[in-house]
């Protein structure tokens, strides 16, 4: 009798046990399957805006209203999201951060006043521009449709306004993922990408608490 009831009471642990573990194989599925979703949707680069939006639409589903299926999630936004409206609002901060590292390398082995000037202005510029692009992820996804002009603003004022507090979360992140990829190119294949995606809308998500704007 003793015997029976422990085997009895230790079923319930062995099934709770392989649901969790289940689960968790089907999140590291979903999450790889979106990575490489993301990452074949970027090839011609100038999808890339697209990309990442639809990446980040599924990325809210699936963590806000428990939508699993990330892939349907992300081929939906492909193809309901305004194509261009999504390439400029989400393009142009991409190459503006793209632009930005180029004047920096420009001006980096220049010795005069110029020169100096020139990668200062720089920096301050690409700092500004990585800090508004969780912004831009996350407000593109779910935010409201505002112009164009507006919603560039809006992003940049939220950077500049928590510039000392999302602001170095976001360039770890950044460079994290992008040792990581010069360290290990193939990591880029095991979810470097959607990782990073997620962390910086997860950073962008605080700084809207911290400014009040709970609603987004």
């Amino acid at each position: 009798m003793p015997v029976e009831h422990r085997t009895t009471a230790n079923r319930p642990r062995a099934g709770i046990s392989g649901t969790g573990i289940m689960a968790a194989l089907a999140s590291v599925f979903n999450f790889l399957v979106l990575n490489l979703a993301l990452l074949i949707a970027s090839l011609p680069v100038v999808t890339l805006p697209i990309a990442v939006n639809a990446a980040s639409v599924a990325l809210d589903r699936w963590r806000r209203e428990g939508e699993d299926r990330v892939l349907r999630e992300f081929c939906t936004a492909l193809r309901s999201r305004p194509p261009l409206r999504t390439t400029v609002l989400v393009g142009i901060p991409l190459a503006a951060a793209a632009l930005g590292v180029l004047e920096i390398r420009y001006f980096l082995p220049g010795a005069d006043l110029v020169a100096h000037v020139g990668l200062g202005l720089g920096l301050a510029a690409l700092l500004i521009t990585l800090a508004a692009l969780g912004y831009v992820f996350l407000l593109a996804a779910r935010g409201p449709a505002l112009p164009p002009a507006e919603f560039w603003s809006l992003c940049v004022r939220l950077a500049v306004r928590n510039l000392l507090i999302t602001g170095p979360l976001f360039l770890a992140e950044i460079a994290g993922a992008t040792v990581l990829t010069l360290v290990d190119p193939p990591l880029l294949l095991l979810g470097v990408p959607v990782l990073l995606l997620y962390l910086m809308k997860l950073t962008a998500q605080f700084g809207l608490r911290k400014a009040g704007l709970k609603q987004w």
